[in-house]
């Protein structure tokens, strides 16, 4: 049920991406060229949409061929894909007609509500309404954190494979079976969707396809953290998101340094600055798909072990490196 699932995702990208690319053509759904963005000619949208088809017809035929019952899989999956298609659809409608600020939140909120709703909240020893107000705030951060990261060819849609991926491991591990072969499909659609773009796009993710995987990413993180036993382990879910986090942090402080609005895009972000410090901005995405899976890697550990020293000392040395690199990457000119 699980292999299956993300090879069968990954071969519906394939085929079906190139048929999005000239749908989008056709009926006008093109992001045309700003001057905040580095494409130089309109391109394809609508990934976000062959991401979730191919993922939730992936999961939908594994289920099929697999040996466990549909309805012995747990209550985690269907929430995934409630709020999962909550933000995809906000998405699209973003794309097409744009959308203020208070509409996006709105629909980032009914999103994280879904998941909550199905009583997905951490357990951190404070007041429920709190506890709810904290991760539903962590949620949409994340939705939002992804949504800002995406501003370079294959950027979301590699480190979101990479890292959904690890997710899914972790899933295993502790039994939720049905979740690994969501988390599965969506990583495989992911990489099916990755050749048509990077290093040269023929299609965006969209506002739909940061949407949706920065939502499916957030959901994970609180389902792994919810689902395993208390303890330190549990922690570790937490790492493979920690890139984006600080991405989004290292944007808001530089911008209100500079007196800009948070909200207000550019070529500031902590990707974009890297490629300039390197001069290649297809070897920056490569990298920070290594560090997305150094985080994976480092989160699994921490599970495993299940004990202070290995959470402390990785927390340690990843704040440090994070650190060092916003220190370094604040000298290099913004655009």
């Amino acid at each position: 049920m699980l292999l299956p699932a993300f090879a069968i995702a990954l071969g519906l990208a394939l085929a079906l991406t190139p048929l999005t690319v000239r749908l989008a053509w056709v009926i006008g759904y093109l992001d045309h060229p700003e001057a905040r963005k580095l494409h130089t000619s309109a391109t394809a949208l609508l990934g976000g949409a062959v991401v979730f088809v191919s993922a939730l017809a992936a999961w939908w035929i594994a289920l099929r061929l697999g040996s466990r019952p549909i309805d012995a899989l747990g209550p985690q999956v269907l929430p995934l894909v409630s709020g999962a298609t909550i933000a995809l659809v906000w998405g699209l409608w973003d794309d097409r007609f744009g959308m203020g600020v208070r509409h996006k939140l709105t629909g980032q909120l009914l999103a994280g509500a879904c998941l909550l709703a199905a009583g997905t909240v951490p357990d951190f020893g404070l007041p429920d309404w709190l506890e709810i107000v904290i991760t539903l705030f962590a949620l949409v951060g994340l939705m939002n954190a992804v949504n800002f990261l995406d501003n370079m060819n294959g950027m979301i849609a590699g480190f979101s494979a990479i890292t959904l991926f690890g997710f899914a491991f972790s899933s295993i591990l502790r039994g939720a079976y049905g979740l690994a072969a969501a988390q599965l499909a969506l990583s495989g659609a992911c990489a099916g969707f990755l050749p048509w773009n990077f290093p040269k796009a023929r299609i965006f993710l969209g506002d739909a396809g940061s949407l949706l995987l920065g939502y499916s990413l957030g959901a994970s993180a609180i389902l792994g953290f919810t689902g395993m036993p208390v303890g330190w382990g549990r922690w570790g879910t937490l790492f493979a998101l920690a890139f984006p986090a600080f991405d989004m942090i290292f944007v808001v402080v530089n911008r209100l340094r500079e007196g800009r609005k948070v909200q207000q895009g550019g070529k500031d972000h902590s990707n974009h600055r890297i490629a300039r410090w390197i001069r290649c901005p297809k070897r920056t995405v490569m990298i920070l798909w290594v560090s997305g899976a150094a985080l994976s890697a480092s989160g699994l550990v921490v599970q495993n072990l299940n004990r202070p020293m290995p959470l402390l000392l990785l927390s340690a040395l990843w704040t440090i490196l994070f650190l060092a690199m916003g220190r370094r990457l604040s000298s290099v000119p913004s655009q």
